[in-house]
């Protein structure tokens, strides 16, 4: 996912940044497709798995306790998930079809042990090989207001080594919840482009935020709410504002998948 930090030399072009961060990419997702077996051997694994195909209720998003991991959805979801990625991002074979995890782990793995988990299960039960490519998309720029941010610095202990984190929760109506605890803007940018809209920070903030702000997904005149925009919210609550842009965006390419091996 871009976050809109870059490691490119400033004299570059728009074209040179597409096929840098193109080329390196796609070395990434050689990788991945090439070595898949031997690269996740590293992976945590969940301590039981059980996969059966169909299911009767379908989710967008797992269901998680302690410990526990339910979830009845298509496989592209499943891979967007293991892959920090929107389901829209994720192309390929098979991906529509639906399938239930019954999943058991560590109760004090960290969400992004559970994501690696399920990584580990794609390769090893459904034989999956994929690449990542970066294409150009339209989208948005974050950038700061013209009254300057609102942004509140983190509460949290200033040494702290936490990467921090964005939560995207749907709510009734099609209102969607952010909630920032330690996050960077970058974090916040992928958060937006995970829930569809590709976004790319560029307010040149470095801090870590605490932050919380609701938006409506659907304006349309049906819609029953009283959530601002996006571009409301933002503007609102953290002092932000939405510029329309073109961008790079990451997605992943399924080359192979199987049926998943028995449990």
């Amino acid at each position: 996912m871009v976050d809109g930090t870059s490691m490119e030399p400033a004299a570059a072009t728009p074209r040179d940044r597409v096929r840098i961060a193109t080329i390196a990419v796609l070395a990434a997702g050689i990788l991945t497709a090439g070595s898949a077996r031997s690269q996740d051997l590293s992976h945590p694994r969940f301590e039981v798995a059980s996969i059966k195909a169909g299911g009767d209720v379908f989710s967008t998003r797992p269901l998680l306790s302690r410990g526990r991991l339910r979830w009845t959805t298509q496989l592209a979801y499943l891979i967007g998930y293991a892959y920090r990625l929107d389901f829209s991002r994720v192309s390929g074979e098979h991906v529509g079809r639906v399938y239930t995890l019954e999943a058991t782990f560590d109760p004090g793995a960290a969400d992004g042990q559970v994501r690696l988990m399920v990584q580990a299960l794609l390769a090893e039960r459904f034989r999956m090989r994929a690449r990542r490519v970066m294409t150009e998309a339209e989208g948005y720029a974050l950038t700061i207001g013209k009254d300057g941010p609102k942004v509140k610095a983190s509460a949290a202990a200033p040494e702290s080594d936490s990467a921090g984190h964005v939560a995207a929760i749907l709510q009734s109506g099609r209102v969607i919840a952010i909630t920032g605890r330690g996050a960077s803007i970058a974090q916040l940018a992928e958060t937006l482009g995970r829930s569809g809209v590709p976004a790319w920070d560029r307010t040149g903030l470095t801090g870590k935020y605490d932050f919380e702000f609701r938006y409506a997904a659907d304006l349309s005149p049906e819609a029953e709410t009283d959530a601002p925009s996006l571009a409301t919210a933002l503007r609102e609550s953290l002092g932000l504002t939405l510029k329309k842009q073109k961008g790079v965006v990451e997605t992943l390419v399924v080359d192979h998948i199987e049926e998943p091996l028995e449990n």
